[in-house]
C-alpha cells in the first residue's frame, strides 16, 4: 500500500479517536461541531451579528479624531455585546490563548471588507513586552495574520512599540481612556510607513482612544493614512 496513503489513513483514524474523547466545541455556544464545521456551528454562523459598516455609530467615531489624520474607514466583523455568547469568541482568544480562533476570525474579518478596504498594509496594536510575554502572544498580531492573509497585503508589527504598560481600559469613562494611553507607544522604522495607507488592527474598539493614541504616534512618519479595523465594536 502507498505510504502516503498509510499516512493518511493513519491521520484520519487518530482525527476521529480525538473527536470521541476531546469533541470540538463551538467557540459561541458550546455545543459539539460536526464534520464540515470549523470554530462556529452552523446555527451560531448563521446567526452571527455581524457590523452593518454603515451604521452611523462609526461615522461618529471616526469624526472625534483629529482631522490631520482622521482614518479614512473604522471596518469591524461583529457588534460586541457583553450580555451576548458571541462575547466568547473576544474572550478565547484574548484569555484563553486561541490563537488559531484569531487567524479564522481574522480571515472571516478579511472576507468582509475585501472589497471595501484601501490600505496597503495592517499595523496591529502592539501589546507592552511585559504583557505579552505573561500572555505568549499579541491577540492583534494572530488576527491580522488572518487579515493579512485574505487582502493579501504586508504585516508590518514592528514598526511601533508599547512602552509604557499602561492598565486595562476596561470600566473607564472616555476621559479615563484618553488619559491611561497618554503617551504609550513609540515609532519604529518609520520609514517603512511614510506614504502608505496603514490599516489599523485591535481586537475591540470602544471609544477610539488606543487606536487614536497609536495613530498620532504613527503619523510622525510623515505621509500616512489610516483606516481602522477591530473583530467587535461595542454597542
Amino acid at each position: 500500500m502507498d505510504r502516503k496513503l498509510i499516512s493518511l489513513e493513519r491521520f484520519s483514524f487518530v482525527s476521529a479517536l480525538l473527536d470521541v474523547f476531546y469533541p470540538r466545541i463551538c467557540e459561541v455556544c458550546g455545543s459539539v461541531l460536526v464534520e464540515g464545521e470549523n470554530y462556529l456551528c452552523t446555527s451560531c454562523l448563521a446567526d452571527f451579528p455581524f457590523v452593518d459598516e454603515d451604521f452611523v455609530i462609526d461615522r461618529n467615531i471616526l469624526d472625534s479624531f483629529n482631522e490631520n489624520f482622521r482614518p479614512k474607514a473604522l471596518h469591524a466583523l461583529f457588534y460586541y455585546n457583553k450580555y451576548s455568547d458571541y462575547k466568547n469568541l473576544i474572550y478565547n482568544v484574548k484569555y484563553h490563548s486561541n490563537r488559531k480562533l484569531g487567524e479564522y476570525l481574522g480571515r472571516m474579518l478579511g472576507q468582509k471588507i475585501i472589497h471595501s478596504c484601501r490600505a496597503d498594509c495592517v499595523v496591529p496594536i502592539p501589546l507592552h513586552p511585559k504583557r505579552e510575554r505573561e500572555r505568549g502572544f499579541n491577540q492583534a498580531r494572530e488576527i491580522a495574520k488572518g487579515v493579512c492573509e485574505v487582502l493579501d497585503i504586508e504585516l508590518l508589527d514592528k514598526v511601533v512599540e508599547r512602552i509604557r504598560n499602561n492598565v486595562s481600559q476596561t470600566g473607564k469613562n472616555a476621559s479615563e481612556r484618553l488619559e491611561n494611553v497618554s503617551e504609550i507607544f513609540g515609532l519604529r522604522h518609520p520609514e517603512l510607513l511614510r506614504g502608505r495607507h496603514v490599516l489599523l488592527l485591535d481586537d475591540v474598539i470602544t471609544t477610539g482612544a488606543t487606536v487614536g493614541a497609536c495613530i498620532e504616534t504613527l503619523a510622525v512618519a510623515g505621509d500616512v493614512c489610516f483606516s481602522l479595523a477591530c473583530l467587535a465594536r461595542t454597542v
